[in-house]
């Protein structure tokens, strides 16, 4: 990881502020089961970035101590409330946070170990399942959630650079439950829980299709195999249409907030914070080195996507240089059926519109994948 340059010291002493974590921030916590007095408090006391991480922690230590407290008097539901909330606290202190990955990876292992607390809480019928599968030397961590419906289609859903499967993914699976799909949240290659054992790969695709082939060979969870789709945020959603356009058994796919193309020279100079994350999903020290390894980062190095595609994209996006540019040139590599979902006053992810983007998500799903709830 490349040392932190005065300039960027600069940026992270000032990035956190009321205004912009509301905008960027707010709703993305909320979603994640965060309470809203618990956001304001928290950023209140935060005076700078590199405070960020301590603040988020140490609210997360006071929800994982209330929810021991109600395990042991026996108030379950309570407890595992508690400690989902704790999962996503210890989360989102070490998000985006570059600057001491050991630090980084600690807290992260929190959040996972907070999570595992609380799905231990569930009924059986209800417990997200634990899932290892198999991919070249190591396997990919995933939860499962089973619809009560047998045979139900699968949703594939994809991390962002800096997400982890048990807080916005299992969010978002919630949804998708509700609903009556199948949802499997994993970490990738780079991501989370599998960073530890692989870094990000330019055919990230093969593990989605890894994937898919572990559930056409087990049977057990009786999932309608024929009808499969993927859901990314972020980064997430490049790899989402990625995937589908590599595997056509993905019926469909679903992208929020992300890239056609990409110009690290010109991230690392505008957003240094997310250069940085792809210099932590990767593993690598340079643009150089990334660039041998992946060359051009481009949608239309894929082949051409030839099934439905939704794209959602905001026009205030700060993260997605030039978002509309953007959100044209993917609607330009996807040749079948597509729709864009354009917010002028979206910001990342569209995250001050998910009343909208989650429900419409859904009814477009059922739409493409032949079901109705």
């Amino acid at each position: 990881m490349q040392k932190t340059s005065l300039k960027e010291k600069l940026v992270y002493r000032f990035l956190i502020n009321e205004k912009r974590v509301y905008k960027h921030w707010y709703s993305r916590f909320l979603f994640a089961g965060v309470n809203f007095d618990r956001i304001k408090r928290v950023i209140s006391q935060t005076n700078s970035f590199y405070d960020w991480h301590r603040q988020w922690s140490k609210e997360a230590e006071k929800l994982q101590k209330q929810a021991k407290t109600q395990e042991a008097a026996g108030n379950f539901l309570t407890a595992r409330t508690l400690f989902h909330e704790a999962a996503a606290c210890f989360h989102f202190a070490e998000h985006i946070y570059f600057f001491d990955i050991t630090v980084k990876e600690r807290i992260q292992e929190k959040a996972r170990t907070a999570y595992k607390r609380a799905i231990n809480l569930y009924h059986n019928e209800e417990k997200p399942i634990r899932i290892q599968i198999p991919f070249k030397e190591t396997n990919i961590p995933s939860y499962l959630r089973l619809s009560k419906k047998t045979y139900q289609p699968l949703i594939i859903l994809i991390n962002g650079g800096d997400n982890i499967k048990e807080v916005e993914q299992h969010a978002l699976a919630n949804t998708l439950l509700a609903a009556n799909f199948n949802a499997l949240a994993f970490d990738g290659p780079g991501q989370g829980e599998m960073r530890r054992t692989q870094k990000l790969i330019p055919n990230y695709h093969s593990a989605v299709s890894t994937i898919i082939d572990y559930f056409e060979q087990n049977t057990q969870y009786n999932i309608d195999t024929s009808k499969i789709a993927t859901i990314g945020w972020s980064l997430g959603g490049y790899l989402s249409a990625r995937a589908a356009a590599f595997d056509k058994r993905i019926n469909c796919a679903v992208a929020n907030g992300t890239f056609g193309y990409l110009n690290l020279k010109l991230v690392k100079k505008t957003i240094p914070i997310y250069f940085r994350e792809m210099l932590y999903i990767t593993g690598l020290d340079t643009i150089e080195e990334i660039e041998a390894k992946f060359g051009q980062i481009d949608i239309m190095q894929a082949p051409l996507l030839d099934r439905p595609l939704l794209l959602f994209q905001g026009g205030k996006d700060k993260i997605i240089r030039q978002p509309k540019q953007q959100a044209d040139y993917i609607m330009k590599w996807a040749t079948n059926e597509k729709e864009l979902k354009y917010y002028p006053n979206g910001e990342h992810c569209c995250a001050n519109y998910l009343d909208e983007v989650i429900p419409y998500t859904i009814d477009w799903l059922n739409k493409h994948l032949n079901k109705r709830t």
